[in-house]
């Protein structure tokens, strides 16, 4: 098995509305915020990591395939599978389809400008409609910019897999595994990010640029 190739992928991640990804609450105060953000330490901005990204990511490409079986993730190893050969099959150390494909680094923001808006919960009783429990979360605000980085590896024994385009064309080899990962982003745009989606939290807008030979890597050793 041998690396041929290597493609980098660049764009933005633009938040719609306010998104939390769940930073440490090392220090609690009364009257503070219950639930941070996750900041970067040196400079105190926020980030979205790329564990985060490359999770939700999987997740909803195995929703959509029939691959989400229980709690755990896909690790069928199938040589047909597309989540395996891209994210990696999962907790299964003996397989055939090589290295993860993708890599996926912690979108930094894009700019010096930001919002941290506090927001205040609680949970309504069912009998008198009271509100109880109040606590406040962070959440960066809408309009915040991240940068999206992905890159993935193509190897030989990619030259066979295949996969279908939005107009359910058949494409192989490298545009197969590219095609799974804008799949991917296309699902992540549409389940957001972070904790809350489901009451309207991080809805963003994901603009993937093309993807771009790498040309510092030196993959094919000079014939001798």
């Amino acid at each position: 098995m041998r690396r041929i190739d290597h493609f980098g992928i660049k764009g933005t991640i633009t938040l719609l509305t306010g998104a939390r990804i769940g930073g440490s609450d090392d220090v609690l105060q009364i009257g503070g915020t219950d639930l941070t953000c996750i900041k970067d330490p040196a400079s105190g901005k926020p980030y979205i990591p790329g564990s985060s990204l490359k999770g939700r990511m999987r997740a909803e490409l195995e929703r959509t395939l029939g691959k989400a079986h229980g709690k755990e993730p896909c690790g069928c190893a199938g040589l047909d599978c597309p989540i395996c050969r891209v994210f990696g099959p999962h907790k299964r150390a003996n397989h055939e389809l090589g290295p993860t494909r993708i890599k996926i680094w912690d979108a930094r923001l894009l700019s010096d400008s930001f919002v941290l808006e506090n927001k205040t919960e609680s949970v309504n009783r069912r009998d008198t409609g009271a509100a109880e429990h109040p606590r406040t979360l962070e959440r960066v605000a809408p309009g915040a910019k991240f940068e999206l980085h992905v890159e993935f590896s193509v190897y030989d024994i990619d030259k066979d897999f295949k996969y279908s385009d939005p107009d359910n064309k058949e494409v192989t080899g490298k545009d197969a595994l590219l095609e799974v990962i804008n799949h991917a982003l296309d699902l992540l745009e549409g389940a957001g990010i972070g904790a809350g989606t489901g009451k309207g939290y991080g809805q963003i807008k994901v603009e993937p640029g093309p993807a771009v030979r790498t040309k510092r890597r030196r993959l094919i050793p000079p014939m001798s």
